[in-house]
């Protein structure tokens, strides 16, 4: 049989490579689609369906293979299928086109409504490993301690990667620890930006949902640069204006208005990107850089005149605070390769990022200090940065195929306060700090760094033309945990020219954050009893932080995994493909937040809680273990018209559940009250029940001339919250695109065009009780609850 890239599994694999097979995933990628004539050019869908050359690039560190000798599945989206998905945000397409991708719009959830944190096969977010051309992406500094999906987590902000830079996805669907290290415990979603051969254009789209709300308006623009020897210089510009949404229902205490908003948050994004390659006579430079400047606002939950948190002087009608961060978030990288004298491929790079999350807070005042407070604050600043130096080796010897190499992180995590009036309790009221978002305290400041050391190798050995075996092993030390060692072993089989079987075991970890590590926050107010006033204090610790050691809290130790999958491929025909795989993994030491611990507990936790000025206290603690299992199914299919056109289909299903395994005990002086604050009920719904049970894709794409349609159908399985349980959902998506000429296309669409909405919550978990609720829908909806978006798009080559 030919080999071509047919199936999912196979074309992923070949894509997504470590950063020593694809060297830096740009350079022999790149060399050999670029020898595969107008190839990389070409949108990946298409590819999916094109002969290639016998060997390529594949999922390995270890070098070059046959398309269908990939041991462990992948999931591959072109530049065209986010283009043709309507939205302007990485995360909200992935949504739509990636199945076990869970990444609901939170709402009333602080920082959470401008970064949305998403999950891979129902793990959290900070377990997912995100690569930029192969490298390492820093996180988010914004650690999520709301009730939204990945509580307790700190995940990378995607919505980061302008979408016009990108020329594909790669996601791949199994543990990677052994190979890449730290976080890919649920997979890998590797980010591929454009590179030689693309042409230059620009594009305006706008865009609304279908109740009038949520204008979003955006420009971009990529301009490329060829270089002899097919370097290239690419540069990338957008522009981003998104309206809030706003589904709050009525306020039964205030005449039935709409007082609050619950929706989507307002913001402006400015985006910049580059990737660039330089080659030489004996080396080739490269380097790739992203920057993002995002303005947001979202409101809190609205004060009524006579609520004893307003002021009248100050808002005589009632007020909504608002919370207004302002994002920076930007990466660099660069790095140079060549081939020694005896034939080894090296790489040598550095990569340096940096998330900044700055607090700011409107229309609210400080009620503490009475008619003096001030309506805007300053509450401070989280920081995340991350640099990482690579030097990665290739070597092949015979069948057998050697790859290894060097990383060195340095991690450093800060939290800066805000301005006095937005934390401090004056003499007014027991209301302290800027309400909506109440400011970092002195005490909470941060500045904590640790550095990692690893050492990886990967062998694989073709025992034969239809059996191949890989072997990995990472060893990582680190500053402040010890150090750890991962293996992963694979195979690959093809009983018959058209059947591939493949299995994977692994081992994995999750470093601990340094802001699970090291976040504290602390809020104080006065509290009135039997005539005497007192201060009371409030707040999440350090694990470090005296008070939480001497209420148990331990130094965290790192999320430890297991890894098995089992698969099959059929490739009967070139223009046919079906693969189904299994998988399981187990984490034992997952991270958590405590509930509050509080004073009334016992006399002994009092004691503490009092020797250090505060009534309740949390922090992060290694909680549960748990498991998790599920398969996926695809199937690719092209048709061809002849005269008619032609017609491509993909099929998709995801299926995963988690259930927790073990509880681990509290400190003894915790009793067994405790317990169930760790793991309450909405705690076990977070890890167990919270996310879709399944998910499915049906993608098709009919082209005829100048015409290009997409249809998309996602179904959304069913999940539930404590109390509550929510039925599975359809949603339809529809693009229709038109080339006026070689230069121009035009488009209109819509997505969720039938306007369906996820089942409204219970009566008894509706915000102050109405039939509506202020609150109507869940947060935890897998599509959002905004309804339907119809945009225009138009594309102009330049």
């Amino acid at each position: 049989m030919k080999t071509t890239i047919l199936s999912t599994a196979a074309i992923a694999t070949l894509l997504l490579g470590s950063s020593v097979a694809a060297q830096g995933t740009q350079d022999t990628q790149v060399k050999w689609l670029t020898q595969a004539n107008d190839y990389y050019q070409r949108p990946l869908d298409e590819l999916l369906l094109v002969e290639t050359p016998a060997k390529a690039e594949v999922g390995s560190r270890a070098g070059a293979r046959e398309a269908l000798e990939a041991e462990v599945p992948v999931d591959v989206i072109s530049a065209a299928q986010l283009e043709s998905s309507g939205f302007t945000e990485l995360g909200k397409a992935l949504i739509k086109l990636l199945p076990g991708f869970n990444m609901p719009m939170p709402s009333t959830r602080d920082g959470t409504d401008f970064a949305p944190p998403f999950t891979l096969r129902g793990l959290n977010p900070d377990q997912v490993l995100v690569l930029i051309n192969g490298k390492r992406l820093h996180q988010s500094s914004l650690l999520n301690v709301n009730t939204a999906v990945g509580r307790g987590s700190s995940g990378v902000d995607i919505n980061t990667i302008p979408l016009r830079a990108i020329d594909r996805i790669e996601v791949l669907r199994d543990g990677a620890a052994a190979q890449y290290g730290s976080d890919a415990i649920a997979g890998i979603i590797n980010i591929i930006l454009k590179g030689y051969g693309y042409t230059s254009q620009a594009s305006l789209s706008v865009g609304q949902r279908a109740v009038g709300d949520g204008l979003v308006r955006q420009g971009d623009v990529f301009y490329t640069l060829p270089l002899k020897n097919d370097g290239f210089i690419n540069l990338t510009a957008e522009i981003r204006d998104r309206a809030e949404t706003n589904r709050a229902g009525p306020d039964p205490r205030f005449g039935n208005r709409i007082n609050h908003h619950f929706g989507e948050a307002q913001a402006q994004d400015g985006q910049l990107a580059f990737n660039a390659e330089i080659p030489g006579d004996a080396l080739t430079l490269y380097g790739r850089g992203l920057l993002n400047r995002r303005n947001s606002s979202a409101g809190a939950l609205y004060r009524l005149p006579t609520d004893a948190r307003n002021n009248p002087k100050l808002y005589p009608n009632g007020f909504m605070p608002l919370i207004e961060p302002k994002i920076n978030d930007y990466s660099l990288g660069a790095g140079v390769r060549g081939v020694t004298a005896n034939d080894v491929r090296w790489d040598l790079s550095l990569t340096h990022g940096s998330n900044d999350y700055h607090f700011f807070v409107a229309n609210s005042h400080n009620d503490s200090l009475g008619d003096s407070s001030p309506t805007g604050f300053d509450s401070g600043a989280t920081r995340y940065t991350q640099s990482v130096a690579n030097l990665d080796l290739v070597k092949k010897i015979d069948k057998l195929h050697l790859a290894g190499g060097l990383e060195y992180r340095q991690e450093n995590y800060q939290i800066t306060r805000g301005d006095a009036a937005s934390y401090m309790l004056g003499a007014f009221s027991n209301i302290a700090g800027a309400q909506g978002f109440p400011g970092f305290m002195p005490q909470n400041e941060v500045d904590a760094t640790r550095n990692n050391h690893a050492l990886y190798l990967d062998a694989r050995y073709d025992i034969s033309r239809t059996l191949s075996l890989e072997g990995a092993a990472r060893y990582e030390n680190y500053s402040d945990f010890g150090s750890n060692l991962d293996k992963k072993l694979a195979l690959a089989y093809h009983p018959n020219e058209d059947v591939l079987l493949r299995a994977s075991s692994s081992t994995g970890f999750r470093a601990p954050s340094l802001s699970q590590s090291h976040y504290t926050a602390t809020v104080s107010s006065l509290f009135s009893a039997n005539a005497n006033t007192t201060i009371t204090q409030s707040g999440t610790f350090a694990v470090d932080h005296p008070i939480s050691v001497a209420l148990g809290a331990q130094a965290l130790k790192p999320e430890k995994s297991t890894h098995h999958t089992l698969g099959t491929v059929y490739q009967p025909t070139s223009d046919f493909s079906v693969s189904v795989d299994y998988f399981y993994t187990s984490i034992t030491d997952r991270i958590m937040i405590t509930g509050n611990i509080s004073d009334a507990i016992s006399p002994a936790v009092k004691a503490i809680l009092q020797q250090y000025g505060v009534q309740n206290a949390r922090y992060f603690t290694n909680a549960i273990a748990t498991q998790t299992q599920g398969f996926d199914v695809r199937l690719h299919y092209k048709l061809q018209l002849k005269e008619q056109g032609k017609l491509k289909l993909m099929a998709a299903y995801h299926r995963d559940q988690t259930s927790i395994s073990d509880i681990y005990p509290l400190a003894s002086i915790l009793g067994n009250k405790t317990q169930a604050a760790v793991i309450t009920d909405l705690s076990r719904a977070q890890v167990e029940t919270m996310q879709p049970i399944d998910t499915i894709k049906l993608w098709t794409q009919y082209e005829s001339g100048p015409l290009r349609t997409t249809l998309n159908l996602n179904r959304f399985g069913a999940f539930s919250y404590t109390t509550d349980s929510f039925r599975p959902t359809w949603t339809t998506d529809l693009d229709l695109a038109w080339k006026l000429n070689r230069n121009i296309e035009v488009a209109v669409g819509g997505d969720n065009i039938f306007n369906v909405q996820p089942d409204k919550w219970g009566l008894s978990n509706n915000l102050f009780g109405s039939s509506d609720g202020i609150a109507p829908y869940t947060v935890m909806s897998p599509h959002g609850f905004s309804g339907a978006f119809y945009y225009v798009r138009m594309q102009l080559k330049l």
